[in-house]
């Protein structure tokens, strides 16, 4: 009896170990199929295509502001309205490019995703563009081309999120620096491409192409571009946490932190000196060189070539930087990215006072179109190790790093821009760009401070 109620007792163990080597081998299956699916560990090829999709959509606003420069003309004949109006064409969609990234990266941060950011803000953009075509007015095509501005600008924060999301901090600043490559192709290619278009088929066909581009990126990223938001917690089996509240103004919030407050600061004397030189060449070049528009067209690409070379440049030096003090020190911090800008800020300022100085003196042409060459890569140099410092520093919340970054820095070249003109009648080019050039090597002194504070500005914070 006593043998048979043993083995009665141990038949019904029996089924409860095994129950429990089952959960263990679920608990082991979710864990690992939860680790495959971080984003992080997918193959580079996976991540290269990520890049290749965002940094793509990321040239559409771009794009979108200057491929009108040589239209605006036309346009303010075509609608009977003044000149000053057919210009806000240009600066509103600058200054809103700007602003309306601060409620994309909210909603990003907060509702923890990617894609459904891409999706809406694509579609929003394309039927805005569309719209814009068959503006019979001047303040229709103003109100559409505020839709059409803030639907493009999501790509650019929510990128960098996307480059946060998918790459470990030493991969990060060359993976930035190719995603860089798409919104700095608009500036070089965009005023081409529209007086192509403006001469040959009329401006309207401008807002046919932005139309059809973005369709094409928003049907892309609909088939191909998986949800990127990494999850801090990837077992299926943990509680969700609670959802955050959504607050567009909410990445405003980060400016408490001079770790990211200075580099902002630095970033939008750059960005906003940029925009001042950019507006100034048209009227330079053709009265002190004789160029025609299509041969000051071509001048753009001088600065184009350099500002592609030094985000390419910028990023796979910073990632040199990191792993090279990891392998001396054994870990590393993000304040360390900071060492790859020094070269960039040194030549800013000098290519911005020699082609200052080249203009006056009326030296061949050859040297102040070469002097705009070194500023676009030095400031591309600071952009990209600047930038790439944010995501690092402010994990979980990139986009809107980069968001605000963006605000700024868009909303100062949209002063400036207004203010460039005046500012050379009255203190002529030399003094002009003398003291832009000062202006800037003062504003260098945001990054190095940030350099040796921004660590102990972190752990305080964290406390």
């Amino acid at each position: 009896m006593d043998i048979e109620n043993n083995q009665l007792h141990d038949d019904k163990n029996e089924p409860s170990l095994e129950n429990e080597k089952n959960e263990e081998s679920d608990q082991i299956r979710e864990t690992e199929s939860a680790s495959l699916n971080d984003p992080m560990n997918w193959s580079l090829k996976k991540k290269q295509f990520i890049v290749f999709i965002i940094s793509s959509a990321g040239a559409i606003a771009p794009i979108s502001g200057t491929i009108f420069f040589p239209a605006i003309t036309k346009i303010g004949i075509d609608l009977n309205t003044s000149q000053i109006l057919a210009n806000s064409i240009i600066s509103t969609f600058i200054l809103l490019v700007g602003i309306t990234p601060l409620g994309w990266a909210s909603y990003s941060d907060t509702r923890e995703t990617r894609r459904r950011v891409y999706l809406i803000s694509l579609t929003i953009y394309v039927v805005a563009s569309i719209i814009c075509a068959i503006s019979n007015n001047i303040w229709q095509l103003l109100a559409m081309r505020t839709f059409q501005a803030f639907g493009g600008s999501a790509v650019q924060s929510i990128g960098a999120g996307t480059i946060s999301d998918i790459f470990i901090p030493t991969e990060r600043g060359r993976a930035f620096g190719w995603f860089n490559l798409g919104p700095i192709a608009g500036p070089v290619i965009g005023p081409a491409i529209g007086g192509y278009i403006t001469q040959y088929f009329g401006w309207r066909f401008i807002f046919l192409f932005l139309s059809l581009y973005g369709g094409a990126i928003l049907v892309i990223i609909y088939f191909a571009l998986p949800e990127t938001f990494r999850h801090t917690q990837l077992s299926l089996a943990t509680t969700p946490l609670p959802k955050k509240r959504f607050n567009p103004f909410l990445p405003l919030a980060l400016l408490r932190y001079p770790n990211l407050s200075l580099p902002i600061l630095y970033i939008s004397m750059i960005f906003s000196v940029m925009y001042v030189q950019s507006i100034l060449v048209p009227k330079t070049f053709s009265t002190k060189f004789n160029l025609s528009p299509s041969n000051i067209g071509l001048v753009f690409l001088s600065p184009g070539i350099g500002y592609s070379l030094g985000s390419v440049v910028s990023g796979s030096y910073s990632d040199f930087i990191l792993a090279k003090n990891r392998k001396k020190y054994g870990s590393i911090y993000p304040e360390m990215r900071i060492s790859s800008i020094w070269f960039g800020s040194v030549l800013v300022p000098v290519s911005l006072l020699a082609y200052g100085w080249f203009i006056v003196k009326n030296v061949h042409i050859a040297l102040p179109i070469l002097s705009m060459f070194f500023f676009g890569f030095g400031a591309f140099i600071v952009f990209s190790g600047s930038s790439t410092y944010l995501i690092d520093a402010f994990p979980g919340q990139s986009a809107s790093a980069i968001a605000v970054n963006n605000c700024f820095r868009f909303t100062a070249a949209s002063i400036m821009s207004l203010a460039s003109v005046p500012l050379e009648n009255v203190l002529g080019t030399g003094l002009l760009y003398t003291l832009l050039a000062i202006f800037i090597t003062l504003g260098t002194s945001c990054m190095v401070i940030v350099y040796f504070k921004g660590k102990e500005w972190t752990e305080r914070f964290q406390k």
